[in-house]
């Protein structure tokens, strides 16, 4: 079912435009009539709907401005203009501020509507689709490599503000390669799609999980107190991940290696801190894996 809040000033077109939903829409169009802007908004604060049918004039009324307000408070719900008469400089202004397309209602049709509505909904969904991609890891929905980079920065800032920690874990699966091919590429999927769910639930729900490439994923933990908060992290996860993994009706045993740093201890740049923490990882790695370490001092 597809809501529809129709902010309409005339009811003769608001029912004539619910009228032509309800005749091409093949039932699963729900519209929702308003009569002006300031309802519109009440409405939303408690109500989401698919997309927004909104009248041009009275986007007139409060200037092509009000459009920036809306697309600031709506960024994820795609709006269609109705206007009385085509004006080409106004369409290309509304688009410019985010509507998804524009209807003259002396020349709209049932058709044409309903098809402006499943348009735009379609366009928005694609579009929160490539920005989900841009920003998650489609095999274990974690955050990617760049999401995770952006929230270090991000977590990196405040805490020198606040004068606080955080906490960094890298953790890799040990032997890989030789898991990989043992498993197949489904069996592999389906591990990595198990360690990611336990590395979650090791973690406090604002910590930031990623997955960063493989079988190499890594932890954000803000506001921690010391390095005897990442020892209780890094202990924890060991011992989850030392559980057998069931794949495909197998048994199988996993053991990982895990580098942890904390800021400002070990480094003060993100890029600092994310060496720092390899280090620590090749260390245990080469040490024969199934622990974790800090990085050395110095």
């Amino acid at each position: 079912m597809i809501k529809v809040l129709l902010v309409e000033a005339s009811e003769i077109d608001a029912r004539r435009a619910r009228d032509m939903l309800a005749e091409a829409g093949e039932g699963d169009i729900q519209v929702t009539h308003v009569g002006n802007l300031s309802a519109a908004l009440r409405l939303l604060s408690r109500e989401s709907f698919d997309v927004i049918l909104l009248y041009g004039e009275l986007i007139d009324t409060h200037g092509l401005n009000v459009l920036d307000l809306l697309q600031a408070a709506l960024a994820h719900m795609p709006i269609v203009m109705l206007t009385d008469h085509k004006d080409a400089r106004k369409e290309r202004q509304a688009m410019q501020r985010g509507i998804q397309d524009v209807i003259v209602k002396q020349q709209w049709t049932a058709e044409q509507l309903v098809r402006a509505v499943r348009h735009s909904v379609d366009r928005k969904q694609a579009e929160q689709h490539l920005s989900y991609l841009a920003q998650y890891d489609p095999l274990t929905a974690l955050a990617n490599r760049a999401l995770f980079h952006d929230r270090l920065i991000h977590a990196l800032a405040l805490a020198k503000r606040k004068k606080q920690e955080v906490g960094l874990v890298l953790l890799a699966l040990d032997q890989f390669p030789s898991l990989a091919e043992t498993l197949g590429p489904e069996g592999c999927d389906l591990l990595l799609q198990e360690a990611a769910e336990r590395l979650k639930k090791c973690m406090r729900e604002v910590d930031t999980v990623a997955r960063l490439e493989g079988d190499e994923f890594t932890c954000l933990l803000e506001g921690i107190n010391s390095r005897s908060d990442m020892d209780i992290v890094a202990k924890r996860v060991l011992g989850s991940m030392a559980q057998p993994f069931k794949v495909k009706e197998e048994s199988v045993m996993v053991t990982v290696s895990i580098g942890v740093a904390v800021y400002p201890i070990d480094g003060r740049q993100a890029d600092e801190l994310i060496q720092r923490t390899q280090g620590a990882l090749n260390a245990v790695q080469e040490a024969g894996g199934g622990n974790y370490q800090f990085p050395a001092s110095g």
